[in-house]
This record gives C-alpha cells, structure tokens and sequence, in this order.
C-alpha cells in the first residue's frame, strides 16, 4: 500500500497506528489515490468517517458496535486493504477475546491484505494490537506538520499539502 510519504504499508503486513485523526486521514486519501478496495471498519463514533465526502470517495464501510460484531466483519472481508478505527469496545471482551481479535486480523494480513488498526489514543487493547502487530506506527501533530515514529524511525512530516512530502529526520 501507498501510504503517507515516507509511510508504506506492505501487502501482508498488520500494522498499529496511534495518531491524530487528520493523521489517518492522509493516509487513507494517499491509498485512495494509489489503490482502491479498502475496506473501512469503525464502531459507535468515528472521529475519521466525517470528514469525507462519500460522493467523491468510494470505499466500503462497516460498523462494528461489538466486538462480536468486529470479529464476524473479520471472517467475511475480502478487500486489499483493511483499516480498522478502534473507538473503545475493550471493557466489554476479555484478553482472550482480544487475543482472538488480533489472530483474525493477521490472518487477514497473513493472506495478502494490508491490516491496519487505528486509535487516536492508547488503551488495554491497542496496548495489546501494538506489542503484537507487524509494526507500529506513533504520530502527533507538531508545528503545522506531524512527529512520525515507525518502528524506531522518527521523521517530521510537513501536511500543507495530501502527499504529506518534505521529510525531515
């Protein structure tokens, strides 16, 4: 997957993101650019969904309200790129649910599609998605632009414009 400059998200990969939502933003936009089945999963509130036009995007949408409902989403995707905005469902499954979560998603990944998993914030189950995932992705917004780390690699991200180009290190 094309991604935010400097971000690629590889076929086969399960990766994390804990990053403002005008963050994933850009990364979804850069996809759409590049590619096209993505399949978008949020749950009661999306931060994200509201900012785009759905007559000028096209990509599907699903609603997961429980994680029952994530994991039955999970068995019947079929799309190249799944991004998943996880808005806090955690109180409600266990670690072994949570654990049972994660497995379908690198399954998913495991057999072709770019899996990620989004949160504007940390909780008990991005805690577990990060220190399990393929990679991990951590942005905040800094001086007009965005403080990237990935997997160890910090860069500065200029977001004046989609492509988010001007990398810094």
């Amino acid at each position: 997957m094309h991604g935010v400059e400097g971000i690629n998200i590889a076929s086969g990969e399960l990766a994390a993101i804990v990053a403002p939502p005008d963050f994933a933003v850009e990364l979804i936009l850069d996809y759409l650019n590049h590619s096209d089945g993505l399949l978008y999963v949020s749950g009661n509130s999306s931060l994200i969904l509201p900012r785009f036009s759905r007559f000028k995007l096209s990509f599907d949408v699903r609603r997961a309200f429980t994680a029952y409902q994530l994991m039955q989403i999970l068995e019947e995707a079929h799309q190249s790129m799944l991004f998943i905005e996880h808005d806090g469902f955690e109180d409600e499954v266990s670690h072994s649910f949570i654990e049972a979560l994660f497995l379908g998603m690198r399954e998913i990944a495991r057999d072709g599609a770019a899996v990620i998993v989004y949160s504007y914030k940390m909780d008990r189950f991005m805690d577990f998605i990060v220190r399990n995932a393929d990679r991990f992705i951590a942005a905040r917004k800094v001086n007009g632009g965005f403080v990237i780390w990935d997997s160890g690699v910090e860069m500065f991200v200029h977001s004046n414009n989609r492509t988010l180009g001007d990398l810094y290190g």
